[in-house]
């Protein structure tokens, strides 16, 4: 399992761009293939990040491989996806001119940019569907009956966006929030 969780992150860290929320996508598709990663510890990975601190890919890695492979695990899923990033930052270093003047690699960013605001808002889906709706699906919704405990998910979803939006509350605050109308009502 080491080695398999080792190689997992080592493509993601070779293969995405855009930091951790640009990688949410291909960890959950790819964890879900290759080591079983399931929906529901998916969304509790994703949770978690907004409280623990650190890098959101690193906590992923650590969180995935610790679950999936225990202590050893999560040392091998972490080097997995360290070690293309230190690769390339060192090369970076070494190469800093050329590559900030190079426009093949302005192009190559300036690509990957859009294609990662695309993954963030399939993830963003993808994760809404699971925790309103207990389904990965959007063709599942038709079927869904809406509960209290989903009115008061949706409720406190669009209060949080509108608070994040219109007044800039600090997301901590808005986390606590959460956690204390989770405490409340939907315990």
């Amino acid at each position: 399992m080491d080695l398999t969780l080792f190689l997992l992150f080592l493509k993601i860290g070779i293969t995405c761009f855009g930091g951790g929320y640009g990688m949410m996508s291909m960890i959950f598709d790819e964890g879900a293939k290759r080591v079983g990663l399931t929906i529901n510890e998916f969304t509790d990975m994703a949770a978690l990040e907004l409280v623990c601190p650190g890098p959101i890919a690193l906590n992923s890695s650590t969180y995935i491989g610790y679950i999936k492979g225990g202590v050893s695990g999560s040392i091998f899923a972490t080097l997995g996806l360290i070690l293309p990033t230190v690769t390339v930052s060192i090369l970076t270093i070494i190469f800093m001119k050329k590559f900030s003047e190079s426009r093949i690699v302005r192009g190559l960013f300036r690509g990957i940019t859009p294609a990662c605001g695309g993954l963030l808002i399939y993830t963003s889906i993808t994760l809404m569907l699971s925790i309103f709706f207990g389904t990965e699906s959007i063709h599942e919704i038709h079927e869904l009956i809406f509960t209290r405990e989903t009115i008061t998910l949706l409720i406190l979803f669009v209060s949080a966006l509108i608070l994040q939006f219109r007044f800039k509350i600090d997301p901590i605050v808005l986390t606590l929030i959460g956690a204390a109308t989770g405490l409340v009502f939907l315990h």
